[in-house]
């Protein structure tokens, strides 16, 4: 079912004229169902398009957690590591990569279902 036009209210009241107002109340209830059809298909509409849009934007959630995790973890040997061999340069060289690969993730988009 499509939307109500401007062509189907002109040709209920030209109903109504031709008919008289004996036909009204069935006029009435005919457009009343055809108006809360019509809201009623654009506000499920707009539900699902936003149940689509918080499950794009929670779908990497788990995955950012982890990367966050896993960066944490891997930053203490590679700390030590680096500040054995470079000093603060080698250290401020790991950091700077872990905070890149988090960033880098976290702006990435999440793919569309």
């Amino acid at each position: 079912m499509s939307d109500i036009s401007r062509d189907d209210i002109e040709a209920t009241l030209a109903v109504r004229q031709e008919r008289g107002t004996e036909m009204e109340p069935a006029l009435i209830d005919a457009m009343a169902a055809k108006i809360e059809a019509t809201v009623r298909r654009r506000h499920e509409a707009e539900v699902a398009e936003r149940k689509r849009s918080e499950v794009a934007a929670t779908s990497g959630q788990g995955a950012r957690i982890a990367i966050a995790i896993v960066s944490l973890v891997m930053g203490i040997p590679m700390t030590a590591i680096a500040g054995a061999m470079g000093g603060l340069a080698g250290i401020v060289v790991v950091w700077v990569g872990i905070v890149m690969v988090n960033m880098v993730f976290a702006m990435r988009r999440p793919p569309q279902k």
